[in-house]
C-alpha cells in the first residue's frame, strides 16, 4: 500500500510537471512605437512638375517656374508633418501656428527666414537637423510664412 501511495504521488507529480511546462498562453504583444523617418531619407521626387514649373533632373519644381509655396507644401509633408501640425497642437515636436508672429526661436535667435533656415539644416533641441536643399529650403519656408499666419 505504501508504494501504491508512493507511485500514485509520483505520477501525480509528474502530471503536474507536465501540465505546467505545456503550451503555455502567448503573452499579449506591446503596442509598438511609432518610429520616425529618418530626416536623411532622400526626398521623394515628384512625378510631374508643379503647375507652370520647369523641373530639375529630380523632377522638382524651381521656385521661378512654379508655386514656390506649393512645393514648399511637398517639402513640409515629405520631412516636417511627422513631428508637426500647422495649428498650435503638439505632436512630437510643437504646433507651428503663429509661427512668424513669436519673437524668438526655442535657441533664443529671432524669428525670421534666416535664423529659420538655420534652425531647420541644424536642429536643436528635440528636433534633428533636416539636410535640405537650398530649393528646398526656401520653399518650405515660403510654404511656413502662408500656413502658419
Amino acid at each position: 500500500m505504501k508504494k501504491l501511495t508512493l507511485v500514485l504521488a509520483a505520477v501525480l507529480t509528474l502530471l503536474l510537471l507536465v501540465s505546467a511546462c505545456g503550451p503555455q498562453p502567448l503573452p499579449e504583444e506591446p503596442t509598438p512605437i511609432p518610429t520616425l523617418a529618418p530626416a536623411t531619407l532622400p526626398a521623394a521626387t515628384a512625378t510631374e512638375p508643379a503647375a507652370g514649373g520647369e523641373t530639375t533632373s529630380g523632377g522638382e519644381a524651381t521656385p521661378g517656374g512654379g508655386d514656390l509655396v506649393a512645393a514648399g507644401q511637398q517639402v513640409f509633408e515629405q520631412h516636417c508633418s511627422v513631428c508637426h501640425n500647422l495649428t498650435t497642437e503638439t505632436k512630437v515636436g510643437p504646433g507651428l501656428a503663429g509661427l512668424f508672429s513669436l519673437e524668438q526661436l526655442p535657441n533664443g535667435e529671432p524669428v525670421n527666414e534666416e535664423n529659420l533656415g538655420s534652425w531647420i539644416r541644424s536642429g536643436g533641441g528635440g528636433m534633428p537637423a533636416i539636410p535640405l536643399n537650398d530649393t528646398d529650403l526656401e520653399a518650405v519656408i515660403a510654404f511656413l510664412k502662408d500656413a502658419t499666419q
